[in-house]
């Protein structure tokens, strides 16, 4: 499938994980979304994740789900490849999703495993492989976050699914980089192991891994351009400042906190600080602490 392979080869370097901003009545705020888009990507980001945990997407109908990615894909116009969320609890629901997100405009689709319920490796295979067969034309990628679904990508699930071509890789956000490792030994040749913990993007540089997805990079993505420009041209002093820059980010933003990257948007006038319920904005004491933060990274 020489279309499949080239949309997946695209998903590659800074991709930079969207957070969804909202208007103070809770709607989604296009205007804000697009203009979001368009200055990341040329700070120089090399895609967008949209409707991910940064993005809140467990918090949007899936109207809003399509209509985010639909945002996306037009804010982008071809120049980086948009990848979307798909994960919910139910296999129905996911391929509700898929097929609405893959129309919208969403050159790759991703999805963590069904959540809630535990589930086993079998039952986990089974759901991507019904993904899989849903979308057969497009690029999906699985979505390892077991501290949020219960349900992890083992190395047995990955095995089961190498049969299944659109299945072209797997974004970790465990932050177990042994575990990745374990992944990549299972996987099939050209499997693209993504890292989804900044933390490791120091790792994921130097190993020359394709790609890194980054929540707080959404709101402060010139360190991680910086250390992938740096790890494409092996300049490794450039390397570690970039990424020494980028553990003050982290922690600054908590960690990847929604709400602290939103009141990062919010401090440098790219977005509201709104978040979705149940989630709650910053104090004015946590703000002025971030402001503080950002003020001795960025000057902001």
């Amino acid at each position: 499938m020489p279309g499949l392979t080239e949309a997946a080869a695209s998903v590659r370097g800074v991709i930079a994980a969207v957070p969804t901003p909202f208007k103070a009545d809770g709607a989604v705020d296009a205007p804000a979304l697009r203009g979001l888009i368009g200055w990341l990507i040329a700070k120089g980001v090399d895609g967008i994740f949209a409707c991910g945990t940064t993005g809140e997407g467990a918090l949007l109908s899936n109207d809003e789900r399509a209509a985010v990615v639909r945002l996306a894909a037009e804010a982008a116009a071809g120049r980086v490849p948009v990848v979307a969320h798909v994960g919910a609890p139910s296999t129905a629901q996911v391929l509700e999703l898929a097929r609405r997100c893959r129309d919208a405009g969403a050159g790759a689709l991703a999805a963590v495993p069904p959540y809630y319920y535990r589930c086993g490796d079998a039952e986990v295979a089974d759901h991507f492989a019904t993904l899989a067969g849903a979308v057969p034309d497009t690029p999906v990628f699985l979505y390892n976050i077991p501290q949020l679904t219960v349900n992890a990508v083992t190395p047995g699930v990955v095995e089961a699914l190498a049969g299944e071509p659109n299945i072209v890789g797997m974004k970790d956000s465990s932050g177990d980089l042994d575990g990745l490792l374990r992944i990549a030994a299972a996987a099939r040749p050209g499997f693209r192991l993504i890292v989804g913990s900044d933390l490791l993007a120091l790792q994921a540089a130097v190993l020359g891994w394709p790609a890194m997805v980054s929540g707080p990079a959404g709101a402060v993505p010139e360190p991680y351009v910086d250390l992938w420009d740096a790890g494409s041209r092996r300049s490794w002093d450039e390397l570690v400042a970039a990424y020494r820059t980028i553990t003050r980010v982290v922690a600054a933003v908590r960690n990847g906190d929604v709400a602290w990257i939103k009141a990062a948007l919010a401090l440098r006038g790219l977005a509201g600080p709104h978040v979705r319920l149940p989630l709650h904005p910053l104090s004015e004491g946590a703000r002025q602490q971030l402001t503080l933060e950002l003020e001795g990274l960025l000057g902001v």
